[in-house]
């Protein structure tokens, strides 16, 4: 045991804080921290974005939905930055579709994570606490105008610091038994029953944020969490799709998702389908639809590469005459499967 692991060990989210600013010198340190992190392939992509503007701070407090983050004396967002490496790139005669893919993508994310808990681990070991702030995706697009991100950068992760004037209880984790596995993963037959002592052990536990009201269960707060899923949220990738990001997705039938609990289909009388409720059919002309939303050509080419033959159709005659049952057995898809994902993205608009 060393002073570090006995830091790390007694980690408590602090979301209350004195009145102080952090020495300059001390910020400084943080950031040589968080630049000294490790980096997928040493390409760095990531960016750090000091909130210094309380307009700003309010403005990120509303997103996340928490009072104390416009209260905190540091505000850092670790953010995607693909877009640094892509200007070099650029700069250079390089414009490579791969600078905007998900691999590029997640190296960044995994790297402001990183970097994100460097920070926290040095931090803390300074007396300072901190609180992580998964909440700023709660309006990604928002927080990109907020941030004024341009293309390829994505907000990460918030991290809230300062020092602390709470003192929490020690959150008890779950047992490393249900959370450390050797070699492949580990499926219980009973989870209710490995998570018993946990349960209970939760509910002796106050968090500051419930007027401290002991909590409940952990397996109530499973399903609360849960229920308490928003549409933001749910829908993240599209904000991602719109900072320039590739999401690279081709069509994967139904029985090649592994999906839990998949019910037996219901039995019903079989209905053919006829029309969306945009008014899709399968003879409704692609150029019809391209001319009525033309964002959609472009959403296409992003979640299929095999409809990237849509760019050598576009000045030819057969364009004209393609209807959208032959636009789906281009890319190998179910024809109301694809209408289903276009409807997706006309409402997204």
């Amino acid at each position: 045991m060393n002073t570090t692991i006995e830091t790390q060990l007694n980690h408590k989210t602090i979301r209350k804080f004195k009145d102080k600013q952090i020495d300059g010198p001390i910020v400084s340190t943080l950031l040589e921290v968080a630049n000294r992190t490790a980096s997928s392939t040493g390409m760095q992509t990531y960016s750090i974005i000091r909130i210094t503007d309380q307009d700003k701070k309010n403005a990120i407090s509303k997103i996340c939905g928490q009072a104390y983050v416009a209260e905190a004396p540091e505000l850092w967002i670790f953010v995607v930055d693909a877009f640094r490496n892509a200007k070099i790139a650029s700069e250079q005669d390089c414009n490579l579709e791969s600078r905007r893919d998900m691999d590029r993508f997640f190296q960044g994310f995994t790297d402001a994570i990183l970097a994100a808990q460097n920070v926290t681990v040095a931090l803390e070991s300074l007396g300072l606490g901190g609180v992580y702030l998964g909440s700023i995706l709660n309006d990604s697009v928002e927080m990109t105008r907020v941030l004024n991100l341009p293309e390829f950068t994505f907000p990460a992760l918030g991290l809230g610091f300062g020092y602390p004037d709470q003192e929490p209880q020690l959150k008890p984790r779950m047992d490393l038994d249900l959370k450390v596995f050797e070699n492949e993963y580990k499926i219980f037959d009973n989870y209710m029953e490995e998570i018993k002592d946990y349960d209970e052990v939760m509910t002796t536990y106050y968090d500051l944020r419930n007027a401290n009201q002991r909590v409940d269960s952990f397996s109530k707060q499973v399903i609360a969490r849960l229920e308490g899923a928003t549409e933001n949220r749910s829908g993240i990738l599209n904000t991602v799709l719109r900072q320039g990001f590739d999401l690279c997705l081709t069509y994967v039938p139904d029985t090649d998702i592994k999906t839990m609990f998949k019910k037996p289909p219901a039995k019903k009388e079989e209905s053919s389908f006829t029309k969306s409720k945009s008014g899709l059919e399968f003879d409704t002309k692609v150029i019809d639809l391209f001319d009525q939303h033309p964002y959609v050509k472009e959403y296409l080419l992003n979640i299929n590469p095999k409809f990237n033959q849509l760019k050598t159709l576009s000045a030819s005659e057969t364009l004209r005459v393609m209807t959208l049952n032959d636009l789906a057995s281009l890319a190998g898809m179910p024809t109301d499967s694809m209408i289903y994902m276009i409807e997706s993205r006309i409402d997204e608009e």
